[in-house]
């Protein structure tokens, strides 16, 4: 059951043996604050709202085996074309991340570390699963430009199915506003969301989220395990609307490289 956004700031403040990693500065939700079904309904259409981005995602994931850094730059430009690069290592040498690129019809993939790569057609979706006729919940979103599934910047570019399958589960407070990286967001938490994984899918598991005022994109998702930080996911550069150049979204690879298909 989701909290009023206009619940006393008292019932908003993270417990005293968690850590949070929002902004210490918070303005209580407005008068004028969105319903939390309003606001899922703005970050759906979130993609909507602009023609190009450029977004930088840094994320941190700590597991028994250390922290873990993955940093993903993303070009796109609707309809259908996008790129994403990803790298682990910012030391690494030029050219040995992995690199996703599609123009809507054809998915093209570079893998730095194997030297090798990719063409496939774009995934295809199944028939019906777009149908008004279904109820909401049960009704698949289709993106103005595809992304790489199952990704950390799938979601934050087209949070509606993480608003539907990860925060309607939880128990929700918007938080109010605040400030990130020079944009004002709306911040919530998320309580004991469901999950799939095993390992995570605890009672003491809680989320804190940054929503952007003007776009609905994501700009941080932060999970937690009681008082332990597990992942930390935040957009540190977003240009909306800005000048790409077409060549950007044209796989360009030696000859040496293998292509396994």
């Amino acid at each position: 059951m989701a909290h009023p956004p206009g619940a006393p700031s008292s019932a908003l403040a993270p417990r005293a043996h968690e850590v949070s990693v929002a902004p210490a500065l918070v303005l209580p939700p407005a008068p004028d604050a969105p319903s939390l079904g309003a606001l899922f309904a703005f970050m759906r259409d979130a993609e909507r709202r602009f023609e190009t981005l450029r977004l930088r995602l840094v994320e941190r994931v700590q597991s028994a085996a250390g922290e873990t850094v993955t940093t993903s730059d993303v070009w796109l430009h609707h309809p259908g074309r996008a790129k994403v690069v990803a790298y682990g290592d910012a030391d690494a040498p030029a050219g040995s991340g992995l690199v996703w690129i599609s123009d809507g019809s054809t998915v093209r993939t570079y893998d730095g570390r194997s030297h090798t790569t990719t063409a496939r057609p774009a995934r295809p979706r199944a028939v019906g699963i777009e149908d008004p006729r279904l109820p909401a919940f049960g009704r698949a979103y289709r993106p103005l430009t595809q992304l790489p599934a199952d990704t950390m910047v799938d979601s934050f570019i087209h949070p509606h199915g993480f608003c539907r399958n990860v925060l309607a589960t939880a128990d929700l407070t918007l938080r109010g506003t605040a400030r990130l990286a020079g944009r004002e967001v709306y911040l919530l938490r998320a309580d004991h969301p469901r999950s799939t994984e095993v390992l995570t899918d605890r009672p003491d598991r809680w989320l804190e989220l940054a929503v952007d005022r003007l776009s609905g994109l994501l700009l941080l998702l932060a999970e937690h395990v009681g008082d332990q930080l597990t992942r930390h996911a935040e957009v540190t550069s977003l240009e909306l609307d800005g000048p790409i150049s077409d060549d950007v979204f044209v796989l360009h690879v030696s000859s040496d490289v293998r292509s396994i298909y």
